[in-house]
């Protein structure tokens, strides 16, 4: 059982109108597809963390356009961890590259999403419903 449930990120990222995503390289959910992000570190905002691990993960420089929501049904992360969502779009032409805790990087067509880990379909839908 969890004492305290940590608070991480995920960046949900459009580049020609399709979703960046990663397959995860380590557990929980290894090998599935899910949207950059991980831990928020004691020293920063949700926001920096969202900046920071989407960077660390894709390699984006990303600015960040909106939050979508908070995702904390506790079933989410076998882990306990709560997720803050935002969109981001990237700075200039860059192009998403597997680094740290990625085995690849594609993007999808968000009609047409692979099968993911945690609840990032529904955070990835909801980021899109407007």
């Amino acid at each position: 059982m969890v004492d305290v449930r940590a608070l991480t990120v995920d960046a949900v990222i459009v580049i020609d109108g399709e979703v960046v995503l990663l397959e995860r390289n380590h557990p929980p959910f290894e090998g599935s597809w899910v949207l950059p992000g991980g831990l928020v570190e004691p020293d920063e905002t949700a926001r920096e963390a969202c900046i920071r691990e989407t960077k660390e993960e894709v390699g984006l420089d990303v600015t960040i356009d909106g939050f979508v929501g908070l995702y904390d049904d506790p079933d989410r992360d076998e882990r306990g961890n709560v997720s803050a969502a935002y969109r981001c779009t990237p700075r200039g032409d860059q192009t998403p590259t597997p680094r740290k805790e990625a085995a690849q990087v594609e993007t999808f067509d968000p009609e047409n999403l692979p099968e993911m880990g945690f609840d990032h379909e529904q955070i990835v839908t909801d980021a899109l419903r407007e």
